[in-house]
């Protein structure tokens, strides 16, 4: 059986791209980060569905520490 994805649309600070994405990989299986457009902050964040609110946490966690990380997508 195939594993259902969710996706997360995010924009964020361009200079913030590499520690999100690093910080995600990180936390091995639970998802990947793919930059959509560097110079406007848009990047996608695909994660299994049934893991979609650790990653949500761990966006929430992010934004804690300061980061400027607006959700525009959940699908």
């Amino acid at each position: 059986m195939k594993p259902q994805l969710s996706v997360i649309s995010l924009k964020v600070p361009q200079k913030d791209i590499y520690y999100i994405s690093w910080t995600i990989d990180a936390c091995e299986g639970l998802g990947l980060l793919r930059t959509d457009d560097p110079k406007m902050g848009e990047v996608t964040v695909f994660t299994p569905s049934e893991l979609l609110g650790d990653m949500l946490g761990c966006i929430e966690g992010l934004k804690n520490e300061g980061l400027e990380i607006n959700i525009v997508n959940v699908s």
